[in-house]
């Protein structure tokens, strides 16, 4: 996370539409929907230990996500293509340096507990957001929620500490909506398409919220359930445990293929596994050292070996496939490697593929000349002990816009800079492209910065990994966008 994503994954971001984030049958036409059954979803719980329910701090479980999505409304979503969809906020707009933002809330949005959603409900859970920035990777980005008032009961206006022409994208999906005051959540009060029933370790039964705004959803149930184990997940759909299996292996999508009788959802350039040399440690704070590694590696049999083909070459920078990938070079990369000595590469089971890229990329560069030892460390700890801290680390992310990775994981006051990439005039010229309200001449500022960051920085983006969901042929309607579009379900049906 990175999903910070996760952490290694920040887990942060988008959605589809208001109904089922763009959901659309993953078996072709099944007809209309029908309502009615319970969806048994599993998903990883990549940080150990019991469920969370605060929604507004550190979410490194993938099942915990989902199920505050289904609990919780939230402001925007992101849909295709890059678009932000309306949610709780039916519309928005900002001035023309894009550092004062209105929104405007839905009029009908009410809690579980029959009391209307309001403005100050908004600007409350805003403000435990951003009091919780240091656990949740600055979700709110550039907002100053000191600055930030509520207009009435049904706008707020959000002022930024910097423009930030792309913030309603920041903020989809992340901006989970509690009741002004609340502090405990072990029996949550939400306005989403789902209430809890009941909720037992890493397993949550949910209800369907008739007081919902939104189209009503077609599940009567829907069942979550975390998985520490990724072979688990994959092993409880094959066996009927569970209906869905949220983000498998490459391995477990090539199985359920080969063997039938599941179907495999694919979300294009949903996953990263990005190999991170910290700038402020030996050896990778040499330049040289850092560009060899990057000329070492052999990016189509990573793509090939680890992702078993699903997915594409990355260029070194997440947030975008527009920077092209450096050829390989085995004769330069030795010349340079060959005289580092060892070094330890740093790993861990939290997400598939994790532990085959650390492998595979310490034999690759032990062909350049680089001495690698794969160190394996558990989920519970990785992402707090070892990610960030050791010189050389594997991450995870999911898809996020460029931006909110930024501002997440790379620049000089970022609470979980990745590499220790601290540039000021980095900065200075990120901030200038964001306050660009024209979205072409933005994005082409934007690209020199990937451009920059991927000669220059920590980062190893070998490739981008498929998003791979393995559900049952009656499971109808999942999400088909990448990022947090996959954590909303309240558009999914079972056909019997």
């Amino acid at each position: 996370m990175s999903r910070r994503t996760a952490v290694g994954a920040v887990l942060l971001l988008a959605l589809g539409g208001c109904a089922a984030g763009g959901a659309a049958p993953p078996g072709g036409d099944a007809g209309a929907p029908v309502d009615g059954g319970t969806l048994r979803y599993g998903a990883v719980a990549a940080g150990g230990g019991a469920a969370v329910t605060d929604p507004h701090g550190s979410l490194f479980n993938e099942s915990d996500w989902v199920r505050l999505g289904a609990l919780y409304d939230v402001l925007t979503v992101p849909g295709d293509n890059g678009t932000v969809q309306p949610r709780l906020a039916r519309s928005w707009s900002s001035s023309d340096n894009a550092t004062r933002w209105r929104f405007e809330l839905r009029p009908d949005a009410v809690f579980s507990d029959g009391k209307p959603v309001r403005a100050a409900d908004v600007l409350y859970s805003l403000r435990r957001i951003g009091a919780k920035a240091a656990q949740n990777g600055g979700r709110l980005g550039t907002v100053d929620i000191g600055q930030s008032t509520a207009d009435g009961d049904l706008a707020v206006v959000l002022r930024t500490t910097q423009p930030d022409a792309d913030l309603p994208r920041t903020l989809a999906g992340v901006t989970f909506v509690v009741p002004d005051g609340a502090e405990k959540f072990d029996q949550p009060v939400g306005s989403g398409p789902f209430t809890l029933s009941t909720m037992d370790g890493q397993t949550a039964v949910l209800v369907r919220n008739d007081k919902w705004w939104g189209h009503r959803p077609h599940l009567d149930k829907l069942e979550i359930r975390g998985f520490a184990d990724p072979q688990a997940l994959a092993a409880a759909v094959t066996s009927g445990e569970v209906d869905v299996a949220a983000n498998v292996s490459p391995a477990a999508a090539r199985t359920a293929e080969r063997t039938g009788g599941l179907v495999v959802s694919r979300r294009p350039g949903a996953t990263t596994y990005p190999m991170l040399m910290r700038l402020d440690k030996a050896p990778f704070d040499r330049p040289e050292v850092r560009r060899a590694v990057k000329l070492a590696v052999d990016r189509n049999a990573l793509v090939g070996g680890v992702l078993l083909g699903y997915g594409t070459v990355g260029g070194d920078v997440p947030g975008g496939t527009d920077v092209p990938a450096p050829a390989r070079d085995l004769a330069e990369a030795r010349r340079v490697l060959s005289s580092v000595g060892g070094v330890v590469l740093n790993t861990t089971t939290a997400y598939p593929g994790m532990v085959s890229a650390a492998t595979l990329l310490a034999t690759q560069l032990g062909e350049a000349g680089l001495k690698v030892e794969v160190r394996q460390h558990p989920p519970e700890t990785y992402w707090s002990q070892v990610y960030t801290v050791e010189p050389l680390a594997m991450g995870y992310y999911t898809d996020v816009p460029f931006p909110v990775w930024v501002r997440q994981t790379a620049l000089s006051t970022s609470a979980f800079n990745e590499t220790g990439w601290k540039k000021p005039d980095f900065d200075t010229e990120f901030a200038a492209a964001m306050a660009v309200v024209d979205q072409g001449q933005r994005e082409a500022a934007l690209k020199k910065l990937r451009e920059r960051m991927a000669a220059d920085g920590g980062w190893l983006v070998w490739g981008f990994g498929d998003g791979l969901d393995v559900s049952s042929p009656a499971v109808q309607g999942l999400p088909v966008s990448t990022g947090f579009a996959r954590i909303f379900l309240d558009g999914v049906w079972l056909r019997r």
